[in-house]
Parts: C-alpha cells; sequence; structure tokens
C-alpha cells in the first residue's frame, strides 16, 4: 500500500509540474513566470505551485529596506515565507507587476538580471504605481533555468537611472 501512495504522489507531482516546463526554458521565459505569477487582480487567487517549479533548492529572496535605528538593513526569505506572507496581501491589494527594461549578463551556468519593474496596486482604496530593480539571479543546469535569488530595494522613492529604463 505505501508503494502505492509514493507512486501515485510521484505521479500527480509531475503531472502538476509538467505544466510549468515552458516557465523555465529560457531566462526570458522565466522571468515573464516569476513576474506572471505573483500578479493578478483584487480576490485573484495566484498559482503558488507554479511560484514554486521556478525556484531552485536553497533559493532566497531578499529586499532592502530602511530601518529606523540602523539605515538600510536586509531581509531575507524562502520562497515559501514569500508565499506566506504575501499571498492573501497580494489578492487583497489586486497587486499586478510588470517588466520595463532589462539588463542581462551571462557566463557559463550563471545569469545575472537588472530587471526594472513597475508595480500597480491599491492600498485603502487608492491605486498606486511603484517601481524599482529586481536583482534576479539565474542558474542553468543545462536542462531549465531555476531562480536562485532574487534581491530588490524597498525603497520605491529611490530615483531610476536611465540605463535602467532603457533611456
Amino acid at each position: 500500500m505505501k508503494k502505492i501512495f509514493v507512486v501515485l504522489a510521484l505521479f500527480f507531482s509531475v503531472h502538476t509540474y509538467a505544466q510549468y516546463e515552458q516557465d523555465v526554458r529560457s531566462a526570458d521565459a522565466i522571468v515573464k513566470a516569476l513576474y506572471d505569477v505573483i500578479s493578478g487582480p483584487t480576490n485573484k487567487a495566484r498559482d503558488w505551485d507554479r511560484f514554486r517549479f521556478l525556484f531552485g533548492k536553497d533559493a532566497h529572496m531578499m529586499t532592502a529596506v530602511p530601518h529606523k535605528d540602523s539605515g538600510t538593513i536586509i531581509r531575507t526569505i524562502t520562497p515559501e515565507q514569500y508565499i506566506q506572507r504575501n499571498g492573501t496581501r497580494l489578492q487583497e491589494i489586486g497587486f499586478v507587476e510588470k517588466e520595463l527594461h532589462r539588463i542581462t549578463e551571462t557566463h557559463g551556468a550563471v545569469t545575472h538580471l537588472f530587471s526594472t519593474y513597475q508595480s500597480d496596486l491599491t492600498v485603502n482604496g487608492n491605486p498606486q504605481q511603484v517601481r524599482g530593480i529586481n536583482s534576479i539571479q539565474l542558474f542553468n543546469d543545462g536542462k531549465r533555468f531555476y531562480v536562485v535569488s532574487v534581491f530588490w530595494d524597498g525603497d520605491s522613492k529611490k530615483p531610476i537611472d536611465k540605463k535602467y529604463l532603457g533611456q
């Protein structure tokens, strides 16, 4: 009985993730999927299995945030913690993030992207627009890409240099 359960669990996990294979075939595809999976209008559930599939083992998400006592600090979370902290909130605020411009560098299995984004959201009934830059590191094992880390500055008031806007 135990063997049947394991086989069924493997079948369903492979079957479930097979629908996301196109998301990890290239750097372009995985970045598009990353923005797409966290975006949506108010009350639209996000596909968190798709989100999980994009990340490699031991992946991290980091944000530099202002701190009242020590200037700027880094907060690090796992993709799973991101889901736990933001899953409901993203639905509540109608969060839609899109890429505006990208600078990509690749060497061997490592790809680094500076991805300039714009986020549209609603907070307390007020529409807001925020811009920033995601520093995204990818790993390519020869079969697919994995997100290794996403690092961004949480201070949206900082101006973005024109070279990161494609100007």
